[in-house]
């Protein structure tokens, strides 16, 4: 492997993480939201991949409660 895979590799990785974190985050907490809400953080979680998880983890989240266990 050359240098540039090394250094691609952990951030891809990385990035996948926190996409798949955001869309678990907002499932779980798809009770709380309306129909529109749910398609809208999905689309901007997914179209906008670096800054939409980070959107969701600290303003989004915190709107919805997450339902008791």
């Amino acid at each position: 492997m050359d240098l540039t895979a090394l250094i691609i590799l952990p951030i891809i990785a990385g990035l996948a993480a926190l996409w798949i974190g955001a869309m678990v985050s907002i499932f779980r907490r798809s009770s709380a939201m309306s129909g529109l809400e749910l398609l809208g953080w999905c689309a901007f979680v997914v179209f906008a991949q670096f800054f939409g998880p980070l959107i969701w983890f600290f303003i989004g989240r915190d709107r919805y409660a997450a339902p008791p266990s």
